[in-house]
């Protein structure tokens, strides 16, 4: 009882956007912004997918006599 003498029920609101240019505004903005989104999504699924069909250019080859002489090399530093 003391609340409802000091508070009033219904607090009025502070801003009030009657013509609904905000919600126009966020509106257009959030479909600019998914626009983008979709555009980006697209890009990126398409680069993915050409890049597995691309292959390797050049293949990766291991020599054994360049590994050999590199730890020869580093065993007779290391005595």
């Amino acid at each position: 009882m003391i609340r409802t003498a000091v508070m009033p029920m219904e607090t009025p609101q502070v801003f009030v956007d009657s013509t609904g240019r905000r919600k126009r505004v966020l509106a257009i903005f959030g479909f600019l912004v998914a626009v983008f989104a979709t555009l980006y999504i697209a890009v990126v699924g398409t680069s993915v997918v050409q890049a597995a069909d691309a292959g390797l250019a050049t293949k990766a080859t291991v020599s054994t006599s360049a590994t050999t002489s590199a730890s020869a090399s580093a065993n007779s530093t290391s005595k």
